[in-house]
C-alpha cells in the first residue's frame, strides 16, 4: 500500500527540516510561510499540480483554498497532538473581527509542525524551515481556543486561533 499524501507531506518536510543543505531545505526557506507549506506538499507528491496551482493565490484575507473558518479548530494542546500528519494549520487572528491569515504550517504528527518565518506565532525563527513542537511550546489560553502569541515579555495577549485541513 503506498505512503498516504499527508505521510508524504510530513515525511518531505521532516526531511527537508534536518538537512539544511538540501535544495528543499533552501527553497522553502525562502518562500512566504504559506508558499512554503503549499510548495512542501506539492515537492513531496502529496498534491498535484493542478491543487498546488490553485493554492497560489493565498493572502492574509483570501486563505479559504488553504484553510476555512468551518475547517477544526486546534482549541489547546492535547488537541495539537492528534492532528493527522501532513494537515495544513492555519493560524488565524480575528483583525477588527476580520479573520486574518497571520501564518501558516504543516503538521508532522505528535503536536509537531514544520514551517518557515515562524517567529510571528511567538515561537521559532524569523526566517528558516524548522520544525516546532506547538502542542508543547505555544502558550495556549484556557477556555479560548486560541494561544498567545505575543511575544515573551511583552504586556497583553494577541490571541491566534489555529484551523487545519487535512491533505
Amino acid at each position: 500500500m503506498p505512503p498516504s499524501p499527508g505521510h508524504l507531506a510530513a515525511q518531505y518536510a521532516r526531511d527537508c527540516a534536518t538537512n539544511r543543505n538540501s535544495t528543499g531545505y533552501l527553497n522553502l526557506s525562502a518562500q512566504m510561510c504559506w508558499d512554503a507549506v503549499v510548495l512542501c506538499a506539492h515537492a513531496s507528491g502529496a498534491i498535484d499540480r493542478k491543487t498546488y496551482q490553485r493554492l497560489q493565490n493565498i493572502t492574509a484575507t483570501n486563505f479559504s483554498s488553504f484553510v476555512r473558518m468551518i475547517d477544526p479548530i486546534v482549541g489547546d494542546a492535547a488537541a495539537m497532538r492528534r492532528i493527522p500528519q501532513g494537515s495544513f494549520l492555519g493560524f488565524i487572528e480575528h483583525k477588527n473581527n476580520i479573520p486574518t491569515l497571520i501564518h501558516a504550517m504543516i503538521a508532522v504528527g505528535h503536536g509537531l509542525a514544520a514551517g518557515n518565518k515562524n517567529a510571528c506565532i511567538g515561537i521559532g525563527n524569523p526566517v528558516g524551515w524548522e520544525i516546532l513542537d506547538l502542542a508543547g511550546r505555544l502558550n495556549w489560553v484556557p477556555g479560548t481556543n486560541c494561544f498567545n502569541a505575543a511575544p515573551p515579555g511583552q504586556p497583553g495577549q494577541r490571541l491566534v486561533q489555529i484551523r487545519y485541513r487535512t491533505l
